[in-house]
């Protein structure tokens, strides 16, 4: 699944890293979790790059996430559309006319933003690499290495602003694959209402029901 999303990104960061401040990797992290409790909900605008490796063939889309506590999300791109209530969960593709219903059970590799934000530190060790601009906003980057190595990812790097929101999320897997969540927009506590986590299922789609 995407995470959104956690979950949750501005322009290309520059090539120098400044004077690192007076803060630490558990600091930045509980400053993110904390801001995290103060959310209700969020609509986040965003774009996915995909670099892999051996082709280095580069894909990049657009999408729109809907997150709203706890465990609701919905993640719109023109390839997918994924939504989850936090019991159920629909996964419609549209060029195969296809939705995968299941229960939902967060995946131990997925990058919700429940579990980017609080599984994450504990599945893998961070450290705080610098200051970067993503555009004109100042971040604090940290590296994750996984503390197993049965991990999907090699490495996970995150930015964050100084008002303690997540901007971007590149993703190393161990493939070499390179995965870049880039958030455009993000709008906070906008009342967003359940029914736009249940899913609507096309006429003349096959239904997969595998609850």
């Amino acid at each position: 699944m995407i995470f959104l999303v956690g979950l949750v990104l501005l322009l290309l960061p520059s090539m120098a890293y400044n004077a690192l401040p007076d803060i630490t990797a558990s600091e930045i992290i509980e400053n993110v979790q904390d801001r995290y409790e103060d959310i209700d909900d969020a609509v986040i605008t965003f774009t996915q790059t995909v670099r892999f490796k051996v082709s280095r063939v580069e894909q990049s889309y657009s999408g729109k996430m809907y997150f709203k506590k706890k465990n609701k999300f919905r993640i719109e791109t023109d390839e997918r559309v994924l939504v989850t209530d936090g019991v159920t969960s629909w996964s419609y593709t549209p060029r195969n006319k296809q939705v995968v219903i299941d229960n939902y059970e967060e995946e131990k590799n997925s990058l919700s933003p429940q579990r980017l934000l609080f599984s994450l530190p504990k599945d893998y060790y961070a450290a705080y690499i610098g200051e970067r601009k993503l555009g004109p906003v100042e971040t604090y980057v940290l590296k994750f290495t996984p503390k197993q190595s049965s991990s999907f990812a090699k490495s996970i790097k995150v930015w964050i602003n100084h008002d303690w929101l997540i901007r971007q999320v590149e993703v190393v897997d161990i493939n070499g694959t390179t995965t870049t969540y880039f958030i455009k927009r993000i709008t906070l506590d906008q009342g967003i209402k359940d029914s736009r986590f249940s899913f609507a299922i096309p006429r003349g789609v096959e239904v997969i029901d595998l609850r």
